[in-house]
């Protein structure tokens, strides 16, 4: 009687078990600067759950993300810097006084929830975060952010919000 070879079902199991957990990764546009230094001590301390979602593999490197489907909150280290600005600067400061200053865009689409986008300014690296608002309870859209402020503490300041 012939034997069958132990690894044959395994070889052609391989190309599924790779498409499979493809799908847990989210996928994430590299920024130009994610390489750095600083972005690889924040993913690599940023937390397992945020606003009390599970932490996601994604595809580049310098970010991370929490949740699932329309309910993903994405940090991206890295970005380009803003520049001098008109837009409107915000300082966000958590109990413990630590803060992070930020420029504020909502994407705002008829019949679809909204995204909220916070672009650190003076930080160098600078980091964007997206926030749907259907991931945060209790609509504190900043809470994610103001949760990772700590975290964002590690990043070095070159000028502060204005006025």
């Amino acid at each position: 009687m012939k034997r069958q070879n132990p690894f044959r079902y395994a070889a052609l199991a391989a190309p599924f078990v790779v498409f499979a957990l493809s799908g847990c990764t989210v996928t994430v546009p590299a920024a130009p600067s994610a390489s750095s230094p600083v972005c690889a001590e924040i993913v690599r301390s940023a937390p397992a759950e945020l606003s009390g979602l599970p932490r996601r593999e994604t595809s580049s490197q310098g970010s991370v993300a929490w949740g699932r489907g329309e309910n993903l909150i994405v940090l991206r280290c890295g970005v380009t810097p803003p520049g001098p600005t008109t837009e409107r600067c915000t300082s966000l400061e958590d109990a413990a006084g630590n803060r992070v200053d930020v420029l504020i865009e909502t994407d705002e689409k008829p019949g679809e929830e909204s995204i909220v986008t916070f672009r650190s300014y003076g930080l160098s690296p600078a980091l964007d975060m997206t926030v749907p608002r259907s991931a945060v309870p209790g609509g504190q859209v900043s809470a994610p952010l103001l949760e990772l402020t700590p975290l964002l503490t590690k990043v070095p300041v070159h000028s502060r919000c204005s006025g």
